[in-house]
């Protein structure tokens, strides 16, 4: 699985805010500056929704290795039990 850099995410974040203070300077909002815009807009909401899901993943992962080694348990317990019956019987 491929994750997003938070750093690279941290630059991209400056070097816009370099852009959009240099862009200010020269008083003249272009189609490109809209665009630039939107898409840290969005790159934002993407990577915020990365977050959440990054972090909903991480539990799930959490959860999943606490179940299995509930469950593994169990059934050498189990095993234990019936390998101890067949010797008895045996």
């Amino acid at each position: 699985m491929q994750g997003i850099d938070n750093i690279e995410h941290r630059k991209l974040i400056q070097i816009f805010e370099k852009y959009k203070y240099e862009a200010a300077a020269l008083k003249a909002a272009s189609e490109e500056d809209a665009k630039i815009c939107r898409n840290m807009e969005e790159l934002d909401v993407l990577y915020n929704c990365f977050k959440v899901l990054l972090s909903e993943l991480q539990r799930c992962t959490r959860e999943y290795e606490m179940k299995k080694k509930s469950t593994r348990s169990i059934i050498h317990k189990n095993l234990r039990k019936i390998k101890a019956e067949v010797e008895k019987k045996s």
